[in-house]
């Protein structure tokens, strides 16, 4: 599955103004086994050549270079499919 994500080129194609999330490196020196390793989200703000890309940190507008190997999509509109069943309705005999 990783071999053919790496080969996607949907998958693999990161545009300005998209959100996405960082892999900190460094996170696993600590011994928080619960916590995640990828921080964000973060907004393209222009991708270079050879997956480099500036991004930009919401909360404070810092702007930074990072390599386009560390990061990874962010999808925040997923449809929610919440059924309700109340305990209430009467089981149908029929």
């Amino acid at each position: 599955m990783h071999a053919f994500c790496k080969t996607c080129e949907n998958c693999q194609k990161v545009d300005t103004g998209q959100k996405i999330l960082l892999y900190n490196s460094r996170l696993h020196l600590f011994l928080e086994k619960l916590r995640s390793r990828w921080s964000g989200p973060f907004i393209v703000k222009h991708v270079y050549p050879y997956r480099t890309l500036d991004i930009e940190n919401p909360k404070n507008n810092n702007v930074f270079k990072v390599n386009g190997h560390h990061l990874k999509t962010y999808f925040d509109n997923f449809p929610s499919e919440n059924e309700f069943i109340g305990l209430n309705d009467p089981v149908d005999k029929g």
